[in-house]
Formats: C-alpha cells, sequence, structure tokens
C-alpha cells in the first residue's frame, strides 16, 4: 500500500529514521528513500528486482516504486532516510525520472568511497534533522549537504542498465559506457514522457516526434540507456504501473490490463509473468496486507542503540 510520508512545516523536508526490521511489506512512496544497513543482512524487492545487501549497503528506492523488505537472520538495523523530491527539485530537477540503481550486480565499479560518503552524510544529518528548533541557520546548514548528498547519489547511483541473464532482467550500474549529461536529460525527458502516456497507445514514432529526431535515433538510444528495446520499455512501465492498482486497488485483471495500455488480459499477464516470474494474481495474493508474508515486523531503535551505532560505523 502507499505510505505517505509527513513533512511538518517549518522543519526539513528530509526524514531519517534507525529501525530495528525483520520484515516490511510490499509499499511504495512519493519521495525518494535511501536506505543504509547497518547490522545484519536483508533482502530488497523492489519492483521486479532483488538485491541482498549487506552490513555497510547503500540502496536508493526509486519515486513511487513498489518495494518490500525482509532481514535474513532475525532482524536487521536500517537507517531510512526519506528525501521530499518536491523541496529539493531545485537540486535534482528530475528526481521523479531518475532511475536509481543499486551496484550490486555490476561489475568492476569501485564505489567504495561514495558509499563510506554516503554513510557521512547521513550520520551528519541525523543529529541535525532531530532538533527541537529549527532557524534560517542550521536549515541552510541542512540544505547545503542534502544538496551534496544527492549529488553524490544521482552521481554514483543514477543509470539503470538491464543485463539480460538465464533468469531474467537484472536491473544494474553501467557505467562503462555512461550516457553525457545532455544525453541524460534527454533520457530523463523520454522517461518522463513514456511513463505519463504508456496507458495510451503510445507509437515509437510519437515519442520521437516529442524530441525532434527519427525513430531510428530514439530507438537505438533507448537500447544503449537501458539496454531494453522501447517495446520491452514501454510495457516494463505498464508493469510497473499495474503493481500499484494490484496491491492498492481491487480492480478485477481486465480492468487493470485496460488501464495501464494491455490491449487484452493474456498480453498483460504475459508480460507481467517475464519481468516478475509470476502471474498478477499470485503478486496480488503475496503483497496483499492481509497476506501473512506481507505484515509489517519492525520497530525504531533506542537513542542510545542509534548513538553506539553512529560512533562504531
Amino acid at each position: 500500500m502507499k505510505r505517505d510520508i509527513i513533512y511538518h512545516s517549518g522543519f526539513p523536508s528530509v526524514l531519517i529514521n534507525f529501525m530495528n526490521v525483520t520484515n516490511i511489506g510490499c509499499h511504495w512512496h512519493d519521495d525518494i528513500e535511501v536506505i543504509w544497513v547497518l547490522e545484519g543482512e536483508i533482502a530488497v524487492k523492489e519492483s521486479a528486482s532483488f538485491c541482498h545487501l549487506k552490513q555497510g549497503d547503500v540502496y536508493v528506492v526509486n519515486y513511487n516504486e513498489t518495494h518490500k523488505i525482509s532481514a535474513y537472520s532475525d532482524n536487521a538495523v536500517i537507517a531510512f532516510v526519506h528525501i521530499d523530491h518536491r523541496h529539493f527539485s531545485k537540486y535534482v530537477p528530475n528526481s521523479k525520472e531518475i532511475s536509481f540503481a543499486h551496484y550490486f550486480f555490476s561489475k568492476n565499479l569501485d564505489i567504495e568511497d561514495a558509499v563510506k560518503n554516503c554513510h557521512k552524510f547521513i550520520k551528519e544529518l541525523y543529529p541535525l534533522v532531530h532538533k527541537q528548533h529549527f532557524n534560517e541557520k542550521l536549515n541552510l546548514k541542512i540544505e547545503s549537504i542534502m544538496n551534496a548528498f544527492l549529488t553524490l547519489l544521482v552521481n554514483t547511483f543514477q543509470y539503470v542498465y538491464y543485463e539480460k541473464h538465464d533468469t531474467g532482467y537484472h536491473r544494474c550500474l553501467n557505467k562503462s559506457d555512461s550516457l553525457s549529461k545532455e544525453q541524460l536529460v534527454l533520457l530523463h525527458r523520454l522517461t518522463r514522457h513514456i511513463y505519463k502516456n504508456c496507458h495510451d497507445k503510445l507509437m515509437l514514432s510519437d515519442v520521437a516526434k516529442t524530441e525532434h529526431y527519427s525513430k531510428f535515433y530514439i530507438s537505438h538510444f533507448i537500447k544503449k540507456a537501458y539496454g531494453l528495446s522501447y517495446q520491452e520499455t514501454l510495457c516494463l512501465f505498464r508493469v510497473m504501473i499495474s503493481e500499484r492498482l494490484l496491491i492498492g486497488t481491487d480492480y478485477n485483471m481486465d480492468t487493470i490490463a485496460a488501464m495501464v495500455g494491455f490491449s487484452t488480459r493474456s498480453q498483460f499477464c504475459h508480460q507481467f509473468k517475464k519481468w516478475h516470474g509470476v502471474a498478477p494474481s499470485k503478486f496480488r495474493k503475496e503483497n496483499a496486507p492481509e497476506s501473512s508474508g506481507n505484515v509489517d515486523l519492525f520497530f525504531q531503535c533506542d537513542e542510545t542503540l542509534i548513538e553506539e551505532l553512529l560512533h562504531t560505523v
């Protein structure tokens, strides 16, 4: 289900909580979430992607994307950072369109220093955003750190590439053939346009016209950027939107198929199973709020434990 994050007026537009987690059911936010594993190991299922995170790992959850978390042992300690994309769009204008990826599946990527800097920024921000009173000087300091933190996240985790394997697609970072800044801006515009209009019969020629490029160029650009054809990208976006409808509504499969742009129920089921490995009906059953494997089992860490963790990591 959707979980709204409340940012109170006069307080920073970033929230940081340290939680002892056994399981967090499938949900989504209309903001950006950063996960830092301080103790234990967890499994993160985000849309059709699965990652096994260990102590020290940092993971960025995309805007409005379904995800669930479970600890491999009894529990894990996780720092959750929620960032209001509306407030910080002045630093990252395309935050809703950016596709962040975890480095778990990536090869030959040395981002250890970047991950350590993520830890540093969260440690700096935590005592600041939890102060009882705020003034202009403190807010400016938080804004400055957040600007640097968001820049680091974008530079480190941005640029999703879908790599095909026998078990399906892995969503990974691919920095060996990175796009230029201008190409990334183009990718954001294309992503926004396709995502907003994928429920219609959106032809490649229609997308190309919006950017005044040929179909040939846009087709090859999308393939280079995502590792997917235009049609695969279109179907993936439809599947991603359908996840929220499956969990958050009681619409039947025919209705959901039509709402997200598939011409038939069978086409919807085929594409959903291609990405998730299960039929949409099974996905709905497994991720329903009342499902036994989808219950929330977590609680907030006390301040003493948080201070100990922040001093030892």
